[in-house]
Protein backbone atom coordinates (compact mmCIF):
# COMPACT_ATOMS: atom_id res chain seq x y z
CA UNK A 1 0.00 0.00 0.00
CA UNK A 2 1.49 3.35 -1.02
CA UNK A 3 1.06 6.73 0.65
CA UNK A 4 -1.81 7.76 -1.66
CA UNK A 5 -3.80 4.66 -0.67
CA UNK A 6 -3.12 5.32 2.99
CA UNK A 7 -4.22 8.95 2.68
CA UNK A 8 -7.38 7.92 0.82
CA UNK A 9 -8.16 5.37 3.56
CA UNK A 10 -7.85 8.12 6.19
CA UNK A 11 -10.10 10.35 4.06
CA UNK A 12 -12.72 7.62 3.59
CA UNK A 13 -12.67 6.32 7.18
CA UNK A 14 -12.16 9.47 9.25
CA UNK A 15 -12.10 12.81 7.47
CA UNK A 16 -15.01 12.35 5.05
CA UNK A 17 -17.49 11.30 7.79
CA UNK A 18 -16.23 14.17 9.97
CA UNK A 19 -16.76 16.58 7.06
CA UNK A 20 -20.38 15.36 6.76
CA UNK A 21 -20.92 15.67 10.51
CA UNK A 22 -19.78 19.31 10.52
CA UNK A 23 -21.68 20.24 7.34
CA UNK A 24 -25.14 21.61 6.62
CA UNK A 25 -27.72 20.71 3.99
CA UNK A 26 -27.37 22.89 0.91
CA UNK A 27 -29.85 22.93 -1.97
CA UNK A 28 -28.43 23.11 -5.50
CA UNK A 29 -30.50 23.91 -8.60
CA UNK A 30 -28.83 23.38 -11.96
CA UNK A 31 -29.95 25.29 -15.02
CA UNK A 32 -31.94 23.11 -17.42
CA UNK A 33 -30.19 24.21 -20.60
CA UNK A 34 -32.42 22.16 -22.88
CA UNK A 35 -35.60 23.78 -21.49
CA UNK A 36 -34.25 27.35 -21.29
CA UNK A 37 -34.70 29.45 -24.43
CA UNK A 38 -31.56 31.45 -25.25
CA UNK A 39 -30.86 34.48 -27.38
CA UNK A 40 -28.76 33.47 -30.39
CA UNK A 41 -26.60 36.59 -30.34
CA UNK A 42 -25.71 36.76 -26.63
CA UNK A 43 -26.32 33.11 -25.62
CA UNK A 44 -28.34 34.37 -22.63
CA UNK A 45 -31.73 33.19 -21.35
CA UNK A 46 -34.38 35.10 -23.33
CA UNK A 47 -37.60 34.04 -21.58
CA UNK A 48 -36.40 33.30 -18.07
CA UNK A 49 -34.30 30.46 -16.79
CA UNK A 50 -35.70 26.99 -16.20
CA UNK A 51 -34.07 24.94 -13.44
CA UNK A 52 -33.91 21.22 -12.79
CA UNK A 53 -35.38 19.95 -9.51
CA UNK A 54 -33.13 20.82 -6.56
CA UNK A 55 -30.71 18.33 -5.04
CA UNK A 56 -29.56 18.55 -1.44
CA UNK A 57 -26.00 17.72 -0.45
CA UNK A 58 -23.81 18.33 2.57
CA UNK A 59 -21.52 21.35 2.46
CA UNK A 60 -19.48 23.53 4.79
CA UNK A 61 -20.87 27.06 4.62
CA UNK A 62 -19.34 30.37 5.60
CA UNK A 63 -21.45 33.44 4.86
CA UNK A 64 -19.11 36.41 5.08
CA UNK A 65 -18.43 39.27 2.71
CA UNK A 66 -14.87 39.19 1.45
CA UNK A 67 -12.73 40.20 -1.50
CA UNK A 68 -11.37 37.20 -3.35
CA UNK A 69 -8.11 37.49 -5.27
CA UNK A 70 -8.37 35.39 -8.42
CA UNK A 71 -5.47 33.37 -9.85
CA UNK A 72 -5.01 35.89 -12.71
CA UNK A 73 -4.67 38.75 -10.22
CA UNK A 74 -8.20 40.16 -10.52
CA UNK A 75 -10.45 40.67 -7.53
CA UNK A 76 -14.04 39.64 -6.89
CA UNK A 77 -16.36 40.66 -4.06
CA UNK A 78 -18.26 37.63 -2.72
CA UNK A 79 -20.84 37.06 0.01
CA UNK A 80 -19.42 33.77 1.23
CA UNK A 81 -18.14 30.36 0.30
CA UNK A 82 -19.28 26.76 0.42
CA UNK A 83 -17.09 23.68 0.36
CA UNK A 84 -18.35 20.35 -0.95
CA UNK A 85 -16.84 16.93 -1.40
CA UNK A 86 -15.92 16.77 -5.09
CA UNK A 87 -17.33 13.25 -5.29
CA UNK A 88 -20.76 14.47 -4.04
CA UNK A 89 -20.81 17.25 -6.64
CA UNK A 90 -19.89 14.86 -9.45
CA UNK A 91 -22.67 12.47 -8.42
CA UNK A 92 -25.42 15.04 -7.71
CA UNK A 93 -24.58 18.25 -9.59
CA UNK A 94 -22.16 17.35 -12.41
CA UNK A 95 -23.08 20.43 -14.48
CA UNK A 96 -22.34 22.96 -11.72
CA UNK A 97 -21.48 26.31 -13.29
CA UNK A 98 -22.14 30.04 -12.93
CA UNK A 99 -25.85 29.64 -13.79
CA UNK A 100 -26.40 27.38 -10.76
CA UNK A 101 -28.57 28.56 -7.87
CA UNK A 102 -27.59 27.54 -4.36
CA UNK A 103 -29.91 27.92 -1.36
CA UNK A 104 -28.99 27.84 2.30
CA UNK A 105 -31.01 28.96 5.35
CA UNK A 106 -33.69 30.59 3.18
CA UNK A 107 -31.28 32.70 1.13
CA UNK A 108 -30.47 32.11 -2.54
CA UNK A 109 -27.02 32.59 -4.00
CA UNK A 110 -25.36 32.37 -7.38
CA UNK A 111 -21.96 30.86 -8.12
CA UNK A 112 -19.26 33.51 -8.51
CA UNK A 113 -16.12 31.34 -8.61
CA UNK A 114 -15.27 27.63 -8.42
CA UNK A 115 -11.96 26.13 -7.33
CA UNK A 116 -10.79 22.63 -6.54
CA UNK A 117 -8.76 22.02 -3.40
CA UNK A 118 -7.23 19.29 -1.22
CA UNK A 119 -5.44 17.37 -3.94
CA UNK A 120 -4.13 13.87 -3.23
CA UNK A 121 -2.06 12.39 -6.09
CA UNK A 122 -4.10 14.00 -8.83
CA UNK A 123 -7.53 13.62 -7.17
CA UNK A 124 -9.28 16.70 -5.77
CA UNK A 125 -11.21 15.79 -2.62
CA UNK A 126 -12.96 19.14 -2.10
CA UNK A 127 -14.45 21.84 -4.31
CA UNK A 128 -14.86 25.37 -2.97
CA UNK A 129 -17.64 27.54 -4.40
CA UNK A 130 -17.59 31.30 -3.82
CA UNK A 131 -21.08 32.77 -3.84
CA UNK A 132 -22.94 36.04 -4.28
CA UNK A 133 -26.50 36.79 -3.24
CA UNK A 134 -28.84 36.24 -6.16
Amino acid sequence: MDIKDELMDVWDDVLSPLFDELSADVSIELLDKSATATDDLYDEASDGKVYKPPVTIKGRVKIEKERLTLPGGGELDVDGRMTFKTKDLKENAPELDFSTRISFNGATYSVAHIEKSSQVAGDFLLTRIFIKEA
